[in-house]
């Protein structure tokens, strides 16, 4: 990760919250997109300039903005690959999905995953390194990104931020413990000086009672 794409992604997160790791998805899925539709505008170019057919049912105008078009298609599919991420912080993933007039941001915090899993969907991904990774949360919803390139690299991270909530709930749970060990000490030490207290009560009305002047009222 490097500045220009901590400081690109920012944005999409609260306030004062630090990006440990931004996950994209493998290059080779926005190359394939860009491969197809350049295909189709060599394609599409040869059959117009070649065929005089062709050029009198369609006018160049057309053609130019079918061209502009596709043009136009190939910034946005490099747009959404881009924007397409999973940022790592300290308290959650978050999942960015990036449309053209808004982008959607979905997270999920530690405490919340029950367990991850990397998919191999072909054998040609293991030799692109690229796998998809799925959390499970508590429940039965799934959080995913498809076609991630050396997605270990993204599940280490994930699962020491994991360990690390996990090591915390054990120490919450002892200091929990003492707590209640030390207000049983001092229940304790209490009930035991009160009770004092009235061993001192009893023994002085016992004393007040043996004078003439003196009325029980208890």
């Amino acid at each position: 990760m490097n500045s220009f794409e901590s400081n690109f992604f920012i944005k999409y997160l609260p306030e004062d919250t630090e990006i440990c790791e931004i996950i994209h998805r493998h290059g080779i899925v926005i190359l394939k997109k860009i491969f197809i539709w350049l295909f189709i505008v060599s394609i599409s170019s040869m059959f117009y300039y070649i065929s005089y057919r062709v050029k009198e049912i369609i006018p160049f105008y057309i053609f130019e903005i079918f061209l502009f078009a596709l043009f136009f298609k190939i910034v946005y599919d490099i747009f959404d690959w881009y924007n397409d991420v999973w940022i790592i912080t300290h308290d959650g993933i978050f999942d960015i999905k990036w449309k053209l007039f808004k982008s959607e941001t979905n997270s999920i915090k530690y405490e919340n995953i029950e367990w991850v899993e990397v998919i191999e969907n072909w054998f040609i991904d293991i030799i692109l390194k690229k796998w998809s990774i799925i959390i499970h949360k508590i429940g039965d919803e799934e959080f995913s990104i498809d076609e991630v390139y050396l997605p270990y690299n993204a599940l280490n991270e994930i699962e020491n931020f994991t360990k690390e909530e996990e090591k915390e709930e054990p120490q919450k749970d002892k200091f929990e413990l003492m707590m209640e060990a030390l207000s049983g000490v001092v229940v304790d030490y209490m009930d035991r000086k009160w009770g004092k207290k009235e061993e001192k009560i009893e023994e002085y009305l016992e004393e007040m009672k043996k004078k003439w002047e003196t009325i029980d009222l208890r």
